[in-house]
């Protein structure tokens, strides 16, 4: 019996293994560390994949793709998310392309062990700081305010765009028609709007949100 673990941070990927063969014998954890590696997985498979566990900021995506094939070409094997976050938006979109469950990443090992049985008993586990979310859905607290919507000007977009296709500062400059010192001040506008440090959280972050 498999398991797919897609995720890019190979320690983590270590614990999630061990977590998968504390099931117990004959449980195996095969790993994909990109959105392609995970579709070409998934449509390799054969019968005995049984599971799969979906980080949802991958180098090269999010991890919603990787669910949403799996729910349309392996629609038995289900789709636990663990990742890092935690956003309500984030919970609810994962739920509805068909996850199981939705684990945050800092929750300790013993309860991944424990939700990846429970998924695979046909429950639905999800992390008790984001199970709020759900209720939200239904009954939206007034006491809680909305998360103020990110706002980015159609340069900081566009630029976006550009980095989220894997082009360099410089091939950046050249589509959009503008120097290179333009691009840069934009790349500084987006992480601090975002909230970020690196390229890959800014595309992470701004798929969370909405606006890739």
């Amino acid at each position: 019996m498999r398991a797919l673990l897609i995720e890019d941070d190979l320690v983590f990927a270590g614990a999630m293994g061990r977590a998968v063969r504390g099931l117990g014998e004959g449980w195996q954890a095969d790993l994909a560390t990109t959105v392609s590696e995970g579709l070409q997985q998934v449509d390799a498979a054969g019968e005995d994949l049984r599971l799969a566990l979906v980080d949802m900021s991958l180098p090269d995506g999010s991890g919603l793709t990787v669910i949403r094939a799996l729910r349309e070409r392996r629609p038995d094997v289900p789709a636990l998310v663990v990742s890092t976050l935690s956003s309500e938006r984030s919970v609810v979109d994962a739920i509805a392309e068909g996850a199981r469950g939705y684990l945050h990443k800092s929750d300790p090992l013993i309860a991944l062990t424990a939700s990846i049985a429970q998924v695979l008993q046909g429950h639905y586990p999800i992390s008790p700081s984001l199970a709020r979310y759900l209720f939200n859905l239904v009954r939206p607290d007034p006491t809680v305010p909305a998360a103020p919507q990110i706002q980015l000007t159609p340069r900081e977009t566009q630029t976006l765009r550009c980095i989220a296709q894997g082009m360099a500062y410089l091939e950046a400059a050249h589509a959009m028609g503008v120097s290179l010192s333009t691009v840069q001040s934009h790349i500084r506008s987006l992480y601090r709007k975002l909230e970020v440090r690196s390229q890959v959280q800014a595309v992470g972050k701004a798929r969370e949100q909405g606006l890739l």
